[in-house]
């Protein structure tokens, strides 16, 4: 007779039926301590905060018109038909020009909207009164139309696709040469594609403070190693791409302060290059929008703290150099052509036949006090030297 050993649980042998149920109820276990763990660290990152956490809160991605704040004037800008007028921001324009009226439509970004300052103390504002009081005899509308967060591409689509009703005589570009050139390349694919699709990567990085923490280290870890390199990336995920645009020294171009020095070395990325030739078409692509709704498109240069300085000067960014030698990134003082962006931005212009100011001068006569003291933005007086040029520069502003 063959004798039968008790089961141990070492030895047990187990049917597959409930092999199965083990492991799901492992796999279970598994899956519920990851939700659990990433659901404290989310709670813990939103209670906490972390750098580039209030950005995360106070922004938004549009699939058309970029990384633009929450509480947007934008989403909300409609023109009322009823009423042949349209809403930006409490500015009451009549679709409808009075006749002899020349209209001048501002785009630009946080630097043109007024970071920090009410409607009437940025440029295109102050530039009505000081036309209105030395020009009475020509009637000049301005309107501010300028974004937080749009790059030039962003503007280009916001014009042809909200603007154009407004009937411009004149468009300004307000160029910030902090972040603008650069920061063109994480949006490149909205140059070419009308509608493009929000990235579901991108969503999540929006809505989850864990998954944008993550990203940001992504981000650091590849400025720091060149992991990814923009041209090995090229069909991957706006995302990726973004991941990816580190050029050859190790500057992340989307990145602060990364960005902006990488525009100011003397012996410019093929990267850099690259922004410049994005900047030249969405100039160009402007140009010919205007020609066929008749209006004349014009490039307002916003300077740096470093322009204005002669030297590199990040002003939210005091340890620039310990900054960069984080990222792995060794580089010195004479490395450095701060006025180089904006040669280049002037040639572009001359290229294109488009007029140029550029205030830079008078800002260097202003003092650093046209910059708030721990931020790239101009204040109300660097507000006020902007519309100072503008208005000195109104026959080149105004088509005869």
């Amino acid at each position: 007779m063959t004798s039968i050993e008790p089961p141990s649980v070492k030895g047990v042998q187990l049917d597959p039926a409930m092999r199965t149920r083990r492991m799901l109820g492992r796999l279970l276990l598994v899956v519920a301590g990851t939700c659990a763990g990433l659901g404290l660290g989310e709670i813990a990152l939103r209670a906490v905060g972390f750098d580039d956490e209030m950005a995360r809160r106070q922004t938004t991605f549009d699939p058309r018109y970029g990384t633009v704040r929450e509480d947007s004037w934008i989403f909300d800008f409609e023109i009322d038909h009823a009423a042949s007028e349209a809403n930006l921001r409490g500015q009451r324009v009549p679709v409808d020009k009075a006749p002899g009226e020349i209209r001048m439509l501002f785009v630009g970004d946080s630097s043109t909207e007024g970071v920090l300052l009410p409607l009437r103390g940025t440029y295109p504002m102050q530039l009505q009164r000081i036309l209105d009081e030395e020009r009475p005899g020509h009637p000049v509308r301005t309107v501010n139309a300028g974004v937080f967060g749009m790059t030039t591409i962003d503007e280009l689509r916001f014009l042809e696709s909200r603007l154009l009703p407004l009937r411009p005589d004149v468009v300004v570009v307000g160029l910030f040469m902090a972040n603008d050139i650069n920061f063109n390349l994480g949006h490149t694919e909205r140059l070419h594609r009308v509608e493009p699709a929000s990235s579901p990567i991108r969503e999540v990085v929006q809505r989850s403070a864990l998954a944008h923490f993550l990203f940001v280290q992504a981000l650091a870890l590849n400025a720091r190693h060149h992991i990814l390199r923009a041209d090995e990336l090229a069909n991957e995920s706006s995302v990726t791409r973004e991941i990816g645009l580190v050029d050859s020294r190790g500057f992340h171009m989307l990145s602060y302060p990364a960005g902006e020095v990488a525009l100011y070395m003397r012996e410019p990325s093929s990267l850099v290059d690259h922004a410049f030739e994005v900047l030249e078409e969405v100039l160009w692509r402007s140009a010919e929008l205007g020609r066929q709704h008749g209006f004349e498109v014009r490039v307002l240069i916003i300077p740096t703290p470093s322009t204005v300085a002669g030297q590199l000067t990040l002003l939210h960014y005091p340890d620039i150099y310990g900054e960069l030698r984080a990222m792995g990134i060794e580089i010195t003082e004479e490395q450095f052509d701060v006025m180089g962006p904006t040669r280049r931005v002037l040639e572009i212009c001359d290229e294109l036949g488009i007029v140029c100011i550029d205030p830079t001068e008078r800002m260097r006569r202003a003092g650093m006090e046209v910059f708030f003291a721990d931020d790239e933005h101009p204040t109300e007086r660097g507000h006020a030297v902007l519309a100072r040029e503008l208005a000195d520069a109104y026959d080149r502003l105004v088509p005869p």
